[in-house]
């Protein structure tokens, strides 16, 4: 029956694109784009000491997908826009391994040519502190490290310019002033990040909404306000659980202009609160006093920015305080859970005891399936050895210290690179009354070596570095001293015109112990487990690539990884890759 209304649907949108004639699409009444792409991957297991009788040493997975983008102009200032995806699966033959699904739909709009609004698949952000799509661990300075899996995994996940994907209803209008300010701009909506569903028996969650909006004033053109408000909510009448969650957070930010020469200096305070509760209710609806945890918490940051006008400089300086109780759905929810039930695709398991294998560097890189595209309204597990300073970004809650930024160059210059480093220190200290310190130190460095030393071909060398260090001084069990180093490094060289050789490594190392934080249900801790790190995880990669445009390219890439660990319940890993990848953005 599913299959069925799938074929009914095709066809309709055949007749639909069919149906319309010449003219219509000279006007680009309905125009199209999109994306097809080619991926085919064998994995096998590489030298290792221990025995594995239960597992497959080698498999292999591939699929081609087309998403094709439907944009319908039906007047002037009115779109409607539909994504629809078709995927084979290799080894379906005859319609078997094949799906067909909408992945995006969405109408736009204006009114009056005065206010915006949209329906559907919506990508919104606000502030760093209400709503913003952190980036995952070892993603800092990959804009240097560009690869087919990165795209795939950005692209298969929405991940739009740290934006989150939710369903609801957007609008924005502005007004524009000659006197005392000189605009005003308004943005609302409302998503709904769940539906109730069923839990157990006649038991149903409730519906989940987030709402919000952001109120922007240009006071003039060297001092702009800003404030945000956002809420995560439920409707307990909407399911059948006694418990219901609320989550507001304010935010305010004030920030400056000073032009100096073609200096750009660019002050900046930022402040807000939070609350979140369960509203405990009975089933016909009435709301009674709460009895669960409440927590309330604030934030404060001041930085300043220095930038040159051509862009090719810029250095930030700030201070932020982030109390220990501030609670942020929209900007805490992680891309990655570590949780238990959060498991890597390929050769999840080895050794005859069926060993549950550890996320890894090369999972990070290549395993679109291990990332998260929902708000939680608790803090999700973490994994230290991949970030334990600013798990959560600059929101991650019980943090203080100062920071900064530095960047330099352009990338199509000789050299470009950026840095950026940080003192924090706990608000209060968790489980004892001594506070742990956290040092960061980043740094990329991505050489163009286009047209140098008498080579005419592309040529390019990046380098990016970055280490952690958590320190707990203390004489008694809560000491905690972890140390983390991660190091990528890429060559790209043109040999002929459009084809490259490419060269990729990287690895990571973590030594020392900390304690796992372990929370109820409600977000609250409840214990803490001391871990010892002592690992390695490595990643290297060659192959060729081949750029037909700028939009359209093939790639072919060996990978060889795994991962060492100090212990003997986690025996050491190693696994090969061979991939070839074809993309073309239509």
């Amino acid at each position: 029956m599913r299959r069925m209304k799938k074929c009914i649907f095709c066809a309709a949108l055949i007749w639909l694109v069919g149906g319309i004639d010449t003219q219509a699409q000279v006007k680009e009444k309905v125009w199209f784009d999109g994306l097809a792409r080619s991926f085919f991957a064998r994995d096998a297991v590489g030298p290792h000491e221990y025995g594995d009788s239960l597992s497959a040493q080698n498999v292999s997975n591939g699929y081609n997908l087309l998403d094709l983008n439907t944009h319908i102009n039906p007047i002037e200032d009115f779109e409607v826009f539909a994504q629809l995806r078709i995927r084979n699966t290799f080894g379906g033959f005859f319609g078997s391994g094949t799906s067909v699904d909408v992945r995006q739909l969405r109408a736009s709009g204006v009114i009056n040519d005065k206010v915006r609004f949209s329906v559907g698949d919506l990508f919104l952000e606000q502030s760093r502190f209400t709503l913003h799509n952190w980036d995952e661990e070892m993603s800092w300075g990959q804009e240097y490290m560009e690869n087919a899996y990165r795209d795939i995994r950005v692209y298969e996940n929405f991940y739009v310019d740290n934006r989150w994907r939710l369903q609801g209803l957007q609008t924005d209008f502005s007004f524009a002033f000659d006197r005392f300010i000189r605009t005003l701009e308004f943005d609302g909506f409302i998503t709904r990040p769940r539906g109730s569903s069923l839990i157990s028996g006649s038991l149903y969650s409730s519906d989940l909404l987030l709402g919000g909006g952001t109120v922007r004033s240009v006071i003039n053109p060297n001092l702009i306000w800003e404030a945000n408000y956002i809420n995560l909510f439920e409707i307990p009448t909407s399911g059948t659980t006694n418990i219901s969650l609320r989550n507001p957070v304010y935010h305010t930010a004030l920030w400056g202009k000073k032009k100096k020469g073609n200096i750009l200096v660019e002050p900046k305070i930022e402040a807000g609160f939070s609350g979140r509760h369960w509203v405990y209710t009975e089933l016909a609806g009435d709301i009674q006093d709460s009895t669960s945890v409440n927590t309330q918490g604030m934030f404060l940051e001041f930085q300043t920015g220095v930038i040159r006008q051509d862009s090719s400089f810029m250095i930030e300086v700030g201070y932020r305080y982030v109390d220990a109780n501030f609670r942020s759905a929209g900007t805490q929810s992680r891309r990655i859970d570590f949780g238990p039930g959060n498991t890597p695709t390929v050769f999840p398991t080895y050794t005859n005891d069926m060993l549950p294998r550890p996320i890894t560097v090369f999972d990070l890189m290549t395993d679109e399936n291990i990332y998260n595209q929902e708000l939680s309204a608790t803090l999700m597990t973490f994994n230290p050895a991949f970030s334990n300073i600013l798990p959560f970004g600059d929101a991650t809650p019980n943090r203080q210290g100062a920071y900064f930024k530095a960047k330099a160059g352009k990338s199509k210059q000789v050299l470009s690179g950026q840095l950026e480093g940080g003192y924090f220190q706990e608000v209060i200290g968790q489980g004892t009354l001594n506070k742990r310190t956290f040092a960061l130190a980043k740094a990329a460095l991505h050489a163009n070596l286009s047209n140098s030393f008498a080579w005419k071909r592309k040529a390019q060398v990046s380098l990016v570095s970055q280490s952690e260090s958590t320190h707990r001084a203390s004489e008694d069990i809560d000491q905690v001293s972890l140390f983390s180093h991660q190091l990528s490094a890429k060559a790209n060289l043109e040999v002929v015109p459009k084809l490259s050789c490419q060269f990729a490594f990287r690895w990571l190392q973590v030594t020392g112990n900390e304690f796992y934080t372990v929370r109820d249900s409600q977000g609250e801790i409840i214990n803490f487990m001391l871990t010892d790190f002592d690992q390695q995880s490595q990643v290297l990669s060659a192959g060729l690539l081949y750029q037909l445009s700028d939009k359209v390219y093939a790639n072919l890439q060996f990978n060889g990884w795994g991962a060492s660990f100090d212990d003997e319940l986690y025996p050491t890993f190693n696994y090969r890759r061979l991939l070839f990848v074809i993309s073309a953005q239509l």
